[in-house]
């Protein structure tokens, strides 16, 4: 995470657009000395990333079915699926 001031963003807005890009690291640009007024760039890996994560989590059965299934991923309970036909696959 990198905080800039608005003036060092507005003059090298490309190198820190191609960084943030390159390395999916966050941008907090700080404006009138308040906190809460900040405004954070983020590539749009890390956006969706982001929201998709929120989706998962919006609901107690999103939750669940995740927590199940990395439960299910630890214990080796897992079999090959294949994307082509939809079927399970034997190992």
């Amino acid at each position: 995470m990198k905080a800039v001031t608005i003036s060092s963003l507005r003059t090298n807005m490309k190198s820190y657009f191609d960084e943030i890009s390159a390395t999916e690291d966050v941008l907090i640009v700080p404006r009138n000395n308040n906190e809460d007024d900040a405004v954070v760039v983020i590539s749009i890996k890390e956006y969706n990333a982001l929201t998709e994560t929120a989706h998962l989590m919006s609901t107690e059965a999103n939750r669940k079915r995740l927590e199940n299934s990395i439960e299910s991923l630890k214990v080796g309970n897992t079999r090959r699926f294949s994307l082509e036909d939809g079927k399970s696959v034997e190992a």
